[in-house]
C-alpha cells in the first residue's frame, strides 16, 4: 500500500495549504497539506522531514503523530512545526478550516479539514 505523510501546519488558526501546478498530472491546480510519499526504509516522520523540504523549504522543528486515514493509500497526518520561508514561485496561503472546505481540495485532505472543523 502507498504510505503518504502530511503537515498539518497550523497558525493563529489557520493553516497552511499549497497548490498543486496545473500540468501537475496527479489533482492538478487543488490546494492541499504539504506532505508526499514515504520512501521504502523511510519512517512516516522522516519522509515528512524530507518532503517539507523538498516541496516548500521549510524546515521541521517538531511534530506530532494524528490517527493514521485508511482508503486507497494510508495517510499520514502529523500536527508539524516549522521553520523557513515558502519557496518563492510557490502558490501557498493560510486558510482556515471553513476557507478550506470553499478550496478545490483532494478527497484526503477533506476528510482531515472536516475533523478540524468538528475539533478534539
Amino acid at each position: 500500500m502507498i504510505e503518504v505523510v502530511l503537515a498539518l501546519i497550523r497558525q493563529e488558526g489557520r493553516y497552511f495549504l499549497q497548490r498543486r501546478a496545473l500540468s501537475n498530472p496527479v489533482l492538478p491546480g487543488l490546494w492541499e497539506f504539504p506532505g508526499g510519499k514515504v520512501e521504502t526504509a523511510e519512517s512516516p516522520f522522516d519522509a515528512l522531514r524530507r518532503e517539507l523540504r523538498e516541496e516548500v523549504a521549510l524546515d521541521l522543528i517538531a511534530a506530532t503523530a494524528l490517527p493514521v486515514l485508511e482508503g486507497p493509500v494510508r495517510l499520514h497526518p502529523f500536527q508539524a512545526e516549522v521553520a523557513g520561508a515558502p519557496r518563492t514561485g510557490l502558490a501557498w496561503g493560510w486558510f482556515t478550516p471553513g476557507d478550506m472546505l470553499r478550496l478545490p481540495i483532494p478527497p484526503a485532505n477533506g476528510a482531515l479539514v472536516r475533523s478540524l472543523l468538528a475539533g478534539p
